[in-house]
């Protein structure tokens, strides 16, 4: 079974009975607006619609049209200004609990990483050329982005991803339980009972979250996780040997890594398809084609926003570009990723897409699977 996403460890912001208040005021806020938010289709289909026909002849178009006639609306004003102020508030409190909490967590860490013997690793790359793709915004406005780094023993950038993302899962109705590696584990039990990897690539990890997960989930195997942020891979490497459980972490552009060809049974990446451009996502696939061995498979998890949507849907997904830093969502959202992992060279009928039922929170994950051919 995996590992908790939330579980607490020794290098885990700890927060005063101050910052828990505040915590549950701005994760109350939060799911407060996602209930809010359905008025904004009242708003659309009571006003926009109607006014855009009586202009036009003809109802929106596009979502640049949808977007210029919402953005008009008082409603919409202020459900967007709040949505916009809660995330805001939401990377606030989290710092400033890390910040206060910051020298013992360094000291913790110094602990866990320099102790006799880690269960795992960390190899930084002090030439290492960061992808334009993570220096083109903050990506959902945590602050100083995935890059941030303060020199050779910092963690903010792995705190605030790990801390943030614990209260935005919260903010959208998600458990403590809940785990996007989780649900991928439970797919892979249930379509490739048979399908033992010892050899794991974590592609994208952040603060290892899904990284400690496989470890934990398959002990047999040998986990290696990639990310770009020199603080985040610091962080995920105490993380992980906080949590007892040994990764080997790289800091590795994912379009390009140094792994020899055909070196991991399971290469999965979560929430990176929409972070990247197209050009990097082309890449990832390719990659993931070139490491795979015989018989291995990949899965790439994502937010699921793919598919048949309406104009109204589609303008709803672009607030997260417009207003929340997340610059090649809607890239994503378009892709046709089934051809674009034929593309790099998996078999056709070796892919497939489907989505996946979260494990402790409302909805569901998308996932593309493609399985190496046993010939290659």
């Amino acid at each position: 079974m995996a590992m908790n996403r939330s579980k607490t460890h020794e290098v885990l912001a700890r927060q005063t009975a101050d910052d828990r208040a505040r915590a549950q005021f701005i994760i109350g806020l939060k799911r407060r607006l996602r209930v809010a938010g359905q008025g904004n289709e009242v708003a659309y289909t009571r006003f926009i619609e109607p006014r855009v026909h009586a202009q036009q002849g003809r109802g929106p178009a596009t979502v640049e049209e949808v977007s210029t006639q919402m953005a008009r609306e008082p409603y919409y004003q202020l459900w967007s200004a709040l949505t916009r102020a809660a995330q805001e508030m939401m990377w606030d409190a989290v710092e400033s609990t890390i910040q206060r909490d910051m020298p013992r967590m360094t000291d913790a860490a110094r602990r866990l990483t320099h102790a006799g013997e880690t269960r795992g690793s960390l190899s930084l790359d002090p030439d290492f050329v960061a992808p334009p793709d993570v220096l083109v915004a903050d990506i959902h406005c945590q602050p100083g982005g995935y890059m941030r780094d303060a020199g050779e023993s910092d963690l903010m950038a792995g705190a605030l991803y790990e801390s943030g993302g614990n209260l935005y899962s919260s903010g959208v109705g998600n458990g403590q339980r809940d785990s996007k590696a989780g649900a991928v584990i439970g797919f892979l039990g249930e379509t490739f009972p048979e399908f033992k990897p010892l050899r794991i690539l974590d592609l994208g990890c952040s603060a290892g979250g899904a990284s400690v997960a496989y470890a934990a989930s398959f002990p047999e195997a040998e986990v290696h996780a990639v990310d770009a942020g020199p603080a985040i891979l610091r962080y995920a490497h105490a993380r992980a040997e906080a949590l007892g459980v040994g990764v080997h972490f790289h800091q590795m552009d994912v379009s390009r890594m140094k792994f020899a060809d055909a070196s991991f049974d399971l290469i999965v990446s979560h929430n990176l398809m929409h972070e990247i451009s197209r050009e990097t996502l082309e890449r990832l696939f390719a990659e993931s084609r070139r490491l795979l061995r015989p018989g291995g498979i990949a899965v790439h998890q994502d937010v699921p926003i793919r598919g048949k949507k309406t104009l109204f849907e589609r303008f709803m997904f672009d607030w997260e570009t417009r207003y929340n830093n997340e610059p090649f969502w809607q890239i994503f959202a378009d892709a046709n990723v089934p051809r674009l992992l034929a593309q790099a060279g998996f078999a056709p009928q070796a892919i497939t897409e489907t989505e996946v039922r979260r494990v402790d929170g409302p909805g569901t994950w998308y996932i593309a699977v493609a399985r190496q051919s046993t010939q290659s």
